[in-house]
């Protein structure tokens, strides 16, 4: 266990990555694309939690109560995509992805 969190280490200083806080909200937006805002930030993301062990912050918004906002702790992976279990019923768009590992509702 050890040698694979210092590879894991190892691995996430060479790509750069640094773990970072960010204040999402909900757009709440009918469209296949990402429906999140990061406070400052002009366009939407995505939004994939790093493990099944960790709540899933697209299912926890009542589906009325807007602004609907989360803190969030990860890291952006490197390129645009589509979350790996982004359900949908047409084409989704690319976006920036935020990968996160610690996630609380500041308003809901």
């Amino acid at each position: 266990m050890t040698k694979f969190l210092i590879f894991l280490s190892a691995v996430l200083l060479l790509n750069g990555e640094k773990e970072q806080q960010i204040i999402a909200s909900y757009s709440a937006i009918s469209c296949t694309c990402a429906q999140w805002k990061v406070e400052g930030e002009l366009e939407n993301i995505y939004l994939e939690r790093a493990n099944e062990k960790i709540k899933d912050v697209n299912k926890l918004w009542d589906g009325s109560t807007l602004p609907f906002k989360v803190a969030l702790t990860g890291t952006f992976k490197p390129e645009k995509g589509i979350p790996k279990d982004f359900p949908t019923k047409g084409e989704p768009k690319i976006a920036k992805i935020f990968v996160y590992t610690k996630v609380a509702v500041i308003k809901n």
